[in-house]
């Protein structure tokens, strides 16, 4: 009898503790979610010069977002913000990839990826990508891209924009985009939704 009240008083336990957690909150996303959430690929060449591909990014939560090296404030600022971001996680930074993709393939070669990217942290990629690769990436992220004009003309080799997308892509360890952020998004309000995707 004494044996009997003990495994239903650990039964009881054992409940509780199951309705408890079940009753935790869904976590409330930051970002725009992706419903459903979209299997993603991209292809490239890292400022490394080693091959590159999203999918091998598999296991880890990934912030992806579209620049190039000339863009005179939001590319370089928001490497510096995943910079940041990084701080804030710590340890945890080891399972985030931050990715950067450029759209402007004509003047970010890999060697001058490789000049730039490094300098923010070595840790992030720093994608060049051919014409048939960022044709596929507009596509597969719906990407607007732009280029101006060259500022002494056509033909000439002067400094141009380029208009593009400027939102971060967050991918889960599964490879699935799911979150949306606007440019110039901070680190304080990409780390809830991405600690959620590293406890999920």
């Amino acid at each position: 009898m004494k044996n009997r009240l003990l495994r239903c008083a650990g039964g009881s336990l054992l409940l509780g503790m199951v309705l408890a957690g079940g009753c935790r909150p869904a976590h409330e996303w930051r970002g725009e979610v992706v419903d459903p959430p979209a299997a993603v690929d991209l292809a490239g060449t890292n400022w490394d010069g080693e091959p590159f591909r999203l999918g091998d990014l598999e296991g880890k939560v990934t912030v992806l977002f579209f620049g190039y090296t000339y863009c005179p404030d939001v590319c370089p600022f928001t490497l510096a913000r995943m910079k940041e971001l990084y701080g804030r996680l710590g340890e945890r930074a080891e399972e985030v990839a931050v990715v950067f993709v450029s759209v402007d393939p004509r003047r970010d070669s890999v060697a001058k990826l490789a000049s730039y990217v490094p300098n923010f942290d070595r840790r992030f990629y720093g994608l060049h990508l051919d014409p048939a690769q960022l044709d596929s990436a507009k596509e597969g992220f719906d990407l607007t891209i732009q280029y101006g004009q060259p500022k002494d003309g056509p033909g000439t080799d002067s400094y141009y924009y380029v208009d593009h997308t400027g939102s971060l892509f967050v991918i889960d360890r599964q490879g699935r985009l799911r979150l949306r952020f606007p440019p110039n998004s901070s680190a304080d309000e990409l780390l809830p939704d991405v600690e959620a995707l590293l406890a999920g």
